[in-house]
Order: structure tokens, then sequence, then C-alpha cells
């Protein structure tokens, strides 16, 4: 029978300092005070552990100074706690190449039983040409046994192991790798290489140096499923989306970008990131760019410009408006819902609300003074109540409607027609504008003392739920959902109509 020994972990890196030392694992690090004598103690414990020491001999001998055993046992817990320790047998007769198994040592949990898994597998590298040739010299490297199989183009590549399938692509300016999937899933990623392919534009032979790395990440991403490893892209992930390997020839780089796929994150504005990716989003990102920031937020998305009190809610804003659909689209269903019913309420004549119901907000004057004071337009604005809780209010300068609103009290639908008629006038947009109080804020810590002025519109979609039953009680408002593609669907995205 096997020794079990507690090693070191190969990948672990020591540093000195002044008070102690610094330690750096796989996925961790952390630093240890306690003086200059740690140092020195660590210097005589790392050799040991590198070795192999049996648990039961990691305790401190008797008879060893207080100030050595509270030494040993403060760099023992910490190794324990950041995963840089490793308890396993000896590698035995079938060990793995040095440095594959210092890897293993270095990163899985049981490194014996993923050799075992590796061991047990083959691999298929279905391809053609310099992709495929670089994912099989991978994968031998590791120590797998391995099939060709010419099952795909020169510029796919599809590497399986069972019932496990990384989907990858090469062209000569970019590349990509799926994460692992299930055999049976096949046909739907297939659908999905084609669209991100398209989005890459991933075209031509692919290059040497650019077909090593698609076809070594995809036999990395492949091993580590196989192993039971954490895939190289854990701890990155942008909500629940799986997270596709994108690789660019000038200058060679390899990011990880989220692909809307599968069940919405749970916090919209990580739906928000995936929609609006650089790379694999279906929506410019919203960029800042020369656009000023003051008094309002403005982000464009392609030509969209959006508006906000913060620049959170104005990417949020100009996403949605570069999307085009039939409908109105929110980031969640309180969104859609509740800008659909406005949109659907905006005509309905009401009766003239009293002046002091807005006159008298801070938020409403602020924005109201933003357009009319530092922007200099010649404003006039019309305040109407439809229902008990439904206020509409419309901002002209005589010729055209620059801006509307409807919301649960006067002095917000004031405000946020104020602040749409203020982004258009920053941005030098012509038009009429418009924003409501059903979109989604990122929280934020305010201490007890700010006002409303400070966190408005934070508290307003508090109000949302109410409003919409009220707006829908007015006479002729209804609306009905559409539905979305999957891509949409997947970044939470509702629409109504």
């Amino acid at each position: 029978m096997r020794r079990v020994l507690v090693r070191l972990r190969p990948v672990v890196q020591a540093t000195r300092t002044a008070d102690g030392l610094h330690l750096r694992g796989w996925a961790s690090s952390c630093t240890l005070s306690g003086g200059s004598g740690l140092w020195k103690v660590w210097q005589r414990l790392a050799p040991q552990l590198e070795a192999g020491i049996p648990r039961t001999s990691l305790e401190v001998p008797e008879g060893t100074a207080a100030a050595v055993r509270a030494a040993v046992s403060l760099i023992l817990e910490q190794l324990w706690e950041h995963d840089m320790l490793v308890e396993m047998p000896s590698w035995g007769a079938d060990a793995p190449a040095p440095e594959v198994a210092a890897w293993l040592e270095s990163a899985a949990g049981e490194p014996v039983e993923a050799w075992r898994r590796l061991r047990a597998a083959t691999a298929v590298m279905a391809g053609h040409g310099v992709l495929q040739d670089a994912a099989v010299r991978a994968a031998e490297a590791v120590g797998l046994a391995v099939r060709r199989s010419e099952a795909a183009g020169s510029r796919e590549l599809v590497a399986s192991a069972g019932d496990l399938v990384v989907l990858a692509g090469c062209g000569t300016d970019a590349g990509y790798v799926l994460p692992p999937t299930a055999r049976g899933l096949l046909s739907v990623n297939t659908e999905t290489t084609m669209q991100i392919a398209a989005r890459l534009g991933v075209t031509g032979d692919p290059p040497a140096i650019l077909s090593a790395l698609i076809g070594s990440a995809a036999v990395h991403r492949l091993v580590c499923a196989l192993a039971g490893l954490p895939d190289p892209a854990a701890g990155l992930a942008t909500g629940t989306y799986p997270m596709v390997l994108t690789a660019h020839a000038d200058p060679l780089t390899a990011t990880y970008h989220p692909l809307l796929q599968g069940p919405p994150a749970p916090d919209p504005w990580q739906a928000l990131d995936a929609l609006t990716d650089d790379e694999l989003g279906p929506v410019d990102a919203p960029v800042l760019g020369a656009l000023p920031q003051v008094p309002a937020n403005l982000a464009t998305s392609g030509d969209a410009l959006g508006i906000g009190t913060t620049a959170d809610s104005a990417r949020l804003n100009a996403a949605l408006h570069a999307l085009k659909t039939d409908g109105v689209l929110g980031i969640d269903e309180t969104h859609a819902k509740g800008a659909a019913l406005r949109l659907a309420a905006r005509h309905h004549r009401g009766e003239p609300a009293d002046a002091h119901e807005w006159t008298g907000d801070p938020t409403a004057h602020r924005w109201w003074k933003a357009l009319t004071a530092r922007f200099g337009i010649p404003a006039v604005v019309r305040v109407e109540r439809l229902a008990p809780g439904v206020h509409r209010a419309e901002i002209g300068n005589g010729r055209q409607v620059l801006a509307w609103a409807v919301e649960a009290t006067a002095a917000d639908a004031v405000a946020f027609a104020a602040l749409a008629a203020t982004g258009y006038a920053q941005a030098g947009r012509a038009g009429t504008a418009h924003l409501n109080g059903a979109a989604p804020l990122k929280p934020a810590d305010h201490p007890d003392w700010v006002t409303r002025q400070w966190h408005w519109p934070a508290d307003v979609r508090d109000r949302e739920e109410r409003l919409q039953q009220a707006i829908a009680r007015l006479p002729g408002v209804r609306i009905r959902p559409l539905r979305l593609d999957p891509e949409l669907r997947a970044a939470g995205l509702r629409a109504y109509r």
C-alpha cells in the first residue's frame, strides 16, 4: 500500500517581507505577519513539505520553542486554508511526465485520481491541418491516448473523449474555444459556433501560431473536464453564462468572454455586460467616449444614445435603444412591462396637476433648472393626473415635444422628463426623449443623511408595481408579451407591445 503524504503544491511561491512572508498559490495568496523569524521557519519547513510528510508528522516536536511552534502552526494553517497543500499517495509505476505531475499536484484535489482518469480516456481530435496537429501534440504531451479523425473542416476542431466535447475554430486572424459540453448538445453548439465565427471574423487558413494557441486551449479545457479539475475560465464567469476563449493573431491575445446561452444571470448588470461584450455580445459595447458627463451621464452604443443619472444606467439605456425590435424592451420583466404600459398610456387625457406637486421637489427642480438654465432651452412643462397614482409630464418648446414621462408622482414625472430632455440637449441630439423609473438601478450604499436628491431614482422602482397596476386599469391600455430570440432571452431581456 502506497504511503499518503502531505506535499506542498509545486506552484506555491514564497517571498520574504519585512515582517514575515507572502505566499502565492494556484488561485489565491496570503501574507503572514509576525516578524523576520517567519521566513527562517519557512526555509526549514518548505523542503520537508516539498518532499512530502505524513500528516501525523506535521505536529511540531515536543520541546520546540513556543515562538517556533506558533510560527509553524500559522504557516500550516494558512497553507491548508489557501489550498497550497495536497494530501496524496505516491504516483506508482505509471507516473506522468514530471511537468504533468507538477501540474496535477498544483491544481488537482486528488492528483493520482485525476491522472487515472486521463489514462483511461482516449481523446479524438477531429479536424484537418495545422489546427488538428496542434491539438494532437498538446493531448499527447499530457499523456492522453489520441486518435485522429477527419470529421471537421480546416478551420474547425472537435476535441472529444467519451461524452465530453470541446468545439473550437481558428481562422487567419481569430479563433475561439467553447467550454466542454455533452455530446448530445453538439448540434446546438454547432449553431453557436457559426454565430461566434461570424462575429469574430473567423475566415481564411489558420496560421501555425494561432493554431497552436487554439488547439492547446481546446485540449486544456477537455483535459480539465476529464480530470475533474476546474475549467480554465472558472472564477471569470459572468453570472450563469458559459465562457468562450477568443483569440486574435495581431497582437497574439487570448481572453475569456461570456456567451449568451442558458438562463439569465440573476444580476441584470451581469446580463448587460454579456449583452454588450465587445467580442461576443449582440450589441455594441456602450461607451462614454467624448460625450460630456455633467450634469447627466451619457453613453452611446453605435448611434443609440443612453441617458441616466449614473454611468451604468446610461449604458443600459444606450444598449436597449441600440436593439431593434417590434416592441418595447426591458432588461427584466418589470422594466419591459413598465415601459410598455407607459407608452400605451402616453396619449391618455387627464386633469391638470397642481404645480406645487412638483415645483417644491428638489430633484424635479434640479433637472428642470439643468434644462432651462444650464442649456438655455425655452421649455414649458405640462403635468396631468391620468388616474390616482398616475401622472404624465410633457416638456415642449412650442414647436415639438422634447420629452415625456409617466410616473406615480408628478415630481417623478417631471424629473424623468427633464432629465431626458437635458440628456438630449447635452449630447446635441434632436427629437423626443423618454426615460422612466421601471429600469433597475445598481444597488448603492448611502449614509442615512442623504436626501432624495442624492439617491434618486433608487426609490422610484419601489412604487413600480402599484403604478403598473394603475396604468393597466386605464381605458384601452392593453399590452402583450413578445417572444425574443434565445440570445436576448438569455440576457434576461423581455419585450411587450
